[in-house]
């Protein structure tokens, strides 16, 4: 969903910055693991976990944290201890899990397939695959080593609707997600505050066409060096900190000034991760069509896939599991009007939170400052509390 402002980024602001998500993790004495895991279509996915937190305090339970598009696992450290989302539910007894989609900083790897020579094949994926795939494999992996029989989930953009899309097409995914909490809940995108996003959906076929002329179907590619040589230090300008920080919100809302710009060198060199072009065109087609369906190949391939003309819809009834539905008014991805289309067809709300800080972005859920009183408690005493088995927070 960030494809305009992370095409900017890598041009105005690339940092380089020399820690690694493991190293990061240590260096604030969480300990740190990688797992690697294989999708039954053979992706090769890493996710990362802190296993308990800093004081060595034993887990009761489990939660995996789920990125955005163009996203990764770092996305919930970026903010840093004590009140990034991962570190803060780490603190409070959580066995933290990242998940990390296919294509992503992490899981750029294939048993048989390369991202550079086998272009059009690896990256034919959307968000639908991501969701069918490799989240059920991550959650059936996680379960399998952790011994435990459910889990929770953070989801944040894309990745809540990876949640959605699991568990429509896979009802028994219910049965292994405890609570879910949805940062910026993105389904119903035709009704988005954003005429850049509106008008991109309109320009999908087009877009559709030129990508696969030019043989490209991965964004960003990963090019431009000697550029982004000569750009890296802009950001690094105080004189360029505003600049840098308007255009990372380009795309997500209004500047709220809830993000300290101290984040920018991580930020900047986590952000973006790449997507596959069918990605950002299958949240086109949700946005022109108003409708929430598996991906639209055009008539003739639908029949063939599908034994239908058009994609089928995702069947939101099937969704059983707890959830939280967390927004903000200047966030282009969740405005009020997807709220709404959401209680009309999720069955078991737990929760609708309207974050109070005016002008709350597509970005604060997981890097405002005060994002520990205004969306970690929150969904944590009100989401999550009620379905814990001692049904204690610390």
């Amino acid at each position: 969903m960030y494809i305009n402002t992370y095409l900017i980024l890598i041009f105005l602001c690339n940092y380089v910055y020399s820690e690694t998500f493991l190293q990061i993790l240590k260096k604030y004495n969480y300990p740190a693991e990688e797992h690697v895991i294989e999708t039954s279509d053979g992706y090769i996915l890493k996710a990362q976990r802190i296993p308990h937190g800093a004081d060595g305090t034993q887990p009761r339970e489990v939660v995996l944290l789920g990125h955005g598009m163009g996203g990764s696992g770092e996305n919930f450290i970026l903010l840093g201890p004590p009140d990034g989302l991962a570190y803060y539910l780490s603190d409070r007894g959580f066995d933290v899990w990242f998940f990390n989609a296919r294509g992503s900083l992490h899981s750029r790897k294939h048993k048989s397939l390369s991202p550079d020579r086998n272009r059009k094949q690896f990256w034919n994926f959307s968000w639908h695959e991501i969701a069918t795939i490799d989240l059920v494999d991550t959650v059936n992996y996680i379960l399998r080593v952790t011994g435990k029989d459910g889990l929770f989930y953070v989801g944040h953009s894309q990745g809540t609707t990876i949640l959605m899309v699991m568990l429509a097409e896979h009802p028994e995914m219910n049965q292994k997600v405890k609570a879910a909490t949805l940062l910026a809940p993105s389904a119903y995108l035709q009704h988005t505050s954003s005429p850049i996003l509106s008008l991109g959906s309109k320009l999908r076929r087009l877009g559709e066409s030129i990508t696969s002329m030019l043989n490209m179907y991965e964004l960003p590619m990963s090019n431009g060096l000697i550029l982004n040589r000569f750009l890296k230090t802009l950001c690094n300008r105080s004189s360029m900190k505003d600049i840098c920080m308007d255009a990372v919100y380009l795309l997500g809302g209004a500047n709220s000034g809830l993000v300290n710009k101290t984040l920018l060198p991580m930020l900047i060199e986590f952000i973006p991760s790449s997507i596959s072009t069918k990605q950002a065109w299958h949240y086109g087609q949700v946005i022109a069509s108003g409708e929430f369906k598996q991906y639209d190949y055009g008539k003739k391939m639908n029949q063939k896939k599908y034994n239908s003309p058009t994609p089928p819809m995702y069947n939101m009834s099937n969704i059983e599991v707890p959830i939280g539905l967390f927004y903000g008014d200047s966030d282009p991805f969740s405005t009020p009007k997807m709220i709404d289309e959401f209680v009309k067809v999720l069955p078991n709300i737990e929760l609708v939170y309207k974050a109070p800080e005016e002008n709350f972005n597509h970005l604060d859920y997981i890097l405002a400052y005060n994002a520990k009183e205004i969306i970690n408690d929150v969904l944590l005493d009100k989401v999550f509390k009620k379905y814990m088995d001692d049904n204690t927070v610390d």
